[in-house]
């Protein structure tokens, strides 16, 4: 019974030797993955941080655009000799007395302004302005597009056009 009576003395010592192994290593990679959750963690944070900061900014950019005026003048070809100038508030405000100027020297042969000055133009609208060309008239020229925003100032922009 020697035999056996050592194996009942060292039983209960194996076994909790085995269990504060067991113990030891749970606590180690407890600890790993507790340390591995926090740096994911921090780093969650500084990208939705980053994630706010171009929400904002777009947001800031978004109510800038809503908030300025801008009048663009384009070519625009209708039909196989059609020729006009289209004029639109690509901006986010009403604009009033919209008006155009060109160089009579540089650009095209006539430049007709029936509709000018336009008395109100909301964003997203715009009118045509019938142009027409002769033998030897530049191909590229500038349209100075003028208009009064809704704070009273009066801008302007030169547009470069193509033909």
């Amino acid at each position: 019974m020697t035999g056996d009576s050592q194996l009942i003395t060292f039983a209960p010592i194996v076994i909790s030797a085995l269990s504060l192994i067991l113990a030891v290593v749970s606590f180690v990679l407890n600890y790993r993955l507790s340390l591995h959750d926090k740096k994911r963690g921090e780093q969650l944070e500084n990208l939705q941080l980053k994630l706010h900061e171009l929400q904002l900014q777009r947001e800031e950019e978004t109510a800038e655009r809503r908030s300025s005026s801008k009048v663009e003048a384009r070519y625009v070809r209708i039909g196989l000799k059609g020729h006009r100038i289209r004029v639109s508030n690509t901006g986010g405000t009403t604009v009033t007395n919209v008006t155009c100027e060109y160089d009579e020297n540089a650009g095209p042969y006539a430049f007709i302004q029936d509709k000018e000055p336009y008395e109100r133009l909301e964003p997203g609208e715009s009118f045509d302005e019938t142009i027409f060309f002769a033998d030897g008239s530049t191909s590229k020229f500038t349209v100075k597009t003028r208009w009064i925003g809704e704070d009273g100032k009066e801008r302007s922009r030169d547009n470069i056009v193509s033909v």
